[in-house]
């Protein structure tokens, strides 16, 4: 079977998620570019426009000014003080003239001077003037105004300034009885009058159509976002193809190889995409991997002439399985060394140096071989559970403690005395069966002072479980006889306490090196606890391998008077 059914339907939806996703952030990015340019560039045309119109107007106030400081007095000076001529003494007239002349050579900016009474009519306040001339004289403070208005469908950038009565302007704006006959012939008594010193008189502005450059930033941010969003559409082609060569294809093939080894009925299923598959692909694999570890991948299964049952346990370097030898029907249990011990000559070393030791060794605690062929040694059946079960109950009776521990440590007593040092004994690899007698099923760490040490030879980091290795061997030491006493200490602890002695559970080297130096009483978990068996503990997990038992038969000895 090569891939799951519904691996197409994923794929395609997996993809189009990414391309989805990939669409409107191109999309997006395409807008925003488009739509930054267009502001940048308007904010441009603005402060240009705002620029120019300053300059500008400056110069109008300029020459209004020069007329009402030096041009008109000097002309009364030589005219008399009843002269009035228009053209050199206006400064309202000089001004709106010289900018007509401008405006031929710069069409594109509109001079004003807007009043809401003037002599001229052409200067009376258009609607939106008048609310200008609201706003200043809401507040004198305020001398300038700048933005962008809309007139007649058109936009403009306007800057105005207001422009006060001073003392020199009330004859041609107060009484019209006082006003030079020059001035009432040309625009007559009505209109400009009834002023006083002060008052608002106009407001001077330069108008500057933008409506043109904004068009054309406008079209020039569209221009860029079809260019950007064509150069999106063809990286984002180049994204499907790459991603459909470098992502899917992998997923798929990914999905293939782990779904292959899977029965039908464990294969992932459901909507989700292929992350989603293969995630739940990765969970069953762990799963089938952590079985496999303790003997799964070969339940049911068969070798040579032994059905294979179910897993028991997983030792060091080998998986235990429970079987039966098919033509009898005898209960057996099959030791079958990992797939990478198999593979590795140095622990294939160890492996056979485990087998070696299992069949020369003999013992009540040891289960009887029955046979070997290639990598597998056949014992007989030890019908019971491991010792790790039993301790995660519930606390021990003391009598249940001494009755373990006299096989226990008369079995490490016999291994110590034949020369070898387990360095791994863990309730894990300890069975007891139906009468409660102790079995040893797993040597895969051991070490014989008759045979070359593989793991020492190969100067291997530690090995074992933390919680039970002893501070030598977490330093990365080979231990000896009284390593393995900590180990027993340890499982003692958990005997009479059904608790580790530590606060934490050690996830790493060092974390174990740290709580091997803190072991916690066991009178915590059992106050009731005699303190002549907590003392045999302690001077069993002493972390000074000096200050510890030196021999099993002493720490036994120290057990049975504590118990």
């Amino acid at each position: 079977m090569k891939i799951i059914p519904h691996g197409k339907s994923a794929s395609v939806n997996l993809k189009q998620r990414f391309l989805s996703w990939s669409a409107l952030i191109l999309v997006g990015g395409a807008i925003l570019l488009s739509a930054l340019s267009y502001w940048n560039t308007r904010r441009l045309l603005v402060n240009e426009a705002m620029d120019k119109s300053e300059v500008i107007l400056q110069g109008v106030e300029s020459i209004r000014f020069y007329v009402k400081e030096e041009l008109r007095p000097k002309m009364y000076e030589h005219h008399g003080a009843d002269t009035f001529i228009i053209e050199a003494m206006s400064t309202t007239y000089i001004s709106t003239t010289i900018m007509n002349r401008f405006a031929e050579s710069m069409p594109n900016y509109v001079y004003r001077r807007a009043s809401l009474n003037p002599h001229n009519p052409k200067n009376m306040a258009d609607e939106f003037e008048e609310k200008m001339f609201d706003w200043f004289e809401d507040d004198p403070g305020r001398s300038f105004w700048q933005g962008v208005v809309k007139k007649n469908g058109d936009s403009f950038f306007i800057s105005m300034v207001p422009d006060y009565f001073a003392p020199a302007c009330i004859r041609c704006h107060g009484n019209a009885e006082d006003a030079p006959q020059s001035l009432i012939d040309r625009y007559g008594s009505k209109g400009g009058f009834r002023f006083k010193e002060g008052d608002l008189a106009g407001i001077n502005s330069i108008a500057v159509p933008v409506s043109a450059p904004l068009r054309s930033a406008w079209q020039g941010s569209l221009i860029l976002f079809f260019i950007i969003l064509g150069s999106s559409l063809a990286i984002l082609w180049l994204i499907n193809f790459v991603f459909q060569r470098l992502v899917i294809e992998r997923l798929t093939t990914m999905l293939t190889l782990v779904n292959d080894r899977e029965d039908d009925d464990r294969r992932p299923a459901g909507p989700g995409d292929e992350i989603d598959h293969l995630q739940a692909s990765v969970g069953s694999l762990n799963r089938y991997v952590r079985s496999a570890r303790k003997g799964g991948a070969l339940a049911p299964n068969f070798i040579g002439k032994y059905a294979v049952s179910r897993p028991i346990a997983a030792g060091a370097m080998s998986w235990l399985y429970e079987g039966y030898q098919v033509k009898t029907r005898n209960s057996v249990l099959l030791k079958y060394g990992f797939d990478e011990v198999l593979q590795n000559p140095l622990y294939r070393a160890c492996l056979e140096m485990e087998f070696t030791l299992f069949e020369t060794l003999s013992h009540k605690a040891l289960p009887r071989v029955v046979e070997r062929f290639n990598d597998v040694l056949v014992f007989e059946d030890v019908k019971g559970e491991n010792l790790f079960s039993t301790l995660g109950k519930v606390p021990m009776k003391t009598e249940q403690v001494l009755h373990l521990f006299s096989q226990l440590c008369d079995l490490t007593a016999f291994l110590h005395a034949a020369g070898i040092v387990h360095h791994d004994l863990r309730p894990h690899i300890l069975m007891l069966d139906q009468q409660k007698s102790l079995h040893l099923m797993d040597m895969g760490l051991a070490a014989s002072d008759r045979k070359v040490d593989p793991i020492a030879v190969a100067g291997l980091t530690p090995q074992g479980d933390l919680n039970y290795m002893a501070p030598e061997q977490c330093r990365g030491m080979r231990g000896d006889p009284r390593s393995d006493i900590y180990t027993l200490g340890v499982i003692l602890f958990q005997a009479v306490t059904g608790k580790l002695p530590f606060s934490e559970e050690p996830e790493s080297i060092e974390g174990g090196m740290q709580a091997k130096r803190e072991v916690i009483s066991p009178r915590i978990f059992r106050p009731d606890l005699p303190v002549s068996l907590e003392q045999v503990i302690r001077t069993a997990l002493n972390y000074d391998i000096h200050h510890r038992y030196q021999w099993v038969e002493d720490f036994w000895e120290d057990l049975e008077k504590a118990g």
